[in-house]
């Protein structure tokens, strides 16, 4: 049977192009991600150690490389027109080891506020909720954690910049920020909306046992229950959206096992025994 269009011409092209963009993860070494804050922490120890997903969605990394373009977008506009103070200032916590960049720092008539960008679509703008996600909060809960400890010692730059009056106003800057934003943006129709997250004790406390829970098991090498179906109405247990989904369960030990034992295969095969070990750090095991 011939080929459909769809099948023969620039779509399939794009779409391996993007599966291979894909490969080129950020890594963060030894560090947790800031922008994984709040999810189920057996996913979020699956993505730092490198497990493979079950099946690559090239429509999903369609859907990412979109809304990088509108992130950009959004973030060319705010600093060309002086609205933005800071933009991708990587944060790092050495104490619950996480890492990760902001969107942006906007000065504001109320002060300043971290912003966030998300794009959606325009049925999301149906049903609005006045509160922000569980996974927003947290993630943005991370940042303002990792700001109001921020140092100027974790910039890349020579000793004698780091003493100017630009890195000691942006320092400034960085540990003052209280509020922040996550801005919606529509790619059907543009519509924008966004939601606010106070920082408060009780936040600070909620992002600190987070981190202290999930460094706990990373450090006893103790896989933590798969707990995907207890936010949001469980949409991150769901195939669709879930990297790990294996023979009807999210985040699969099976599949992690399964993962585990041709990685160690690979690395006897190579000679190198270490190998697994110095890629993957301390490997939880299996309860």
């Amino acid at each position: 049977m011939e080929n459909s269009l769809f099948d023969t011409g620039v779509r399939p092209i794009i779409d391996n192009h993007l599966l291979e963009l894909a490969k080129e993860k950020r890594d963060y070494g030894d560090y947790w991600s800031a922008s994984s804050a709040g999810y189920c922490m057996r996913k979020v120890i699956f993505d730092r150690l490198g497990v493979d997903k079950v099946e690559e969605n090239p429509r999903k990394q369609r859907v990412f490389t979109v809304g990088h373009i509108f992130h950009r977008w959004i973030q060319e506009l705010t600093a060309g027109i002086g609205a933005s103070v800071v933009q991708e200032q990587e944060l790092i916590n050495n104490n619950l080891m996480i890492k990760g960049h902001i969107d942006d720092l906007i000065k504001t008539d109320s002060g300043l506020i971290l912003y966030d960008y998300k794009t959606v679509n325009s049925m999301a703008f149906k049903y609005k909720k006045d509160k922000m996600s569980h996974f927003h909060k947290m993630q943005l809960g991370t940042y303002m954690y990792m700001m109001r400890n921020f140092s100027p010692q974790t910039l890349e730059l020579p000793e004698e910049v780091i003493d100017s009056k630009k890195i000691r106003d942006l320092t400034k800057n960085i540990r003052s920020v209280n509020k922040a934003r996550i801005l919606n943006i529509s790619k059907d129709d543009l519509r924008m909306s966004e939601t606010q997250l106070d920082w408060t004790p009780d936040l600070e406390k909620e992002v600190f046992e987070y981190w202290s829970t999930i460094n706990g098991y990373w450090k006893m090498k103790t896989m933590p229950e798969c707990t995907c179906a207890d936010f949001e109405n469980g949409f991150m247990a769901k195939p669709e959206y879930n990297d790990y989904y294996y023979h009807g369960k999210p985040c699969s030990m099976v599949w992690y096992v399964t993962w585990r034992s041709k990685k160690e295969k690979e690395a006897k095969s190579e000679g190198d025994n270490n190998n697994l070990e110095s890629s993957s750090g301390d490997v939880p095991g299996v309860q």
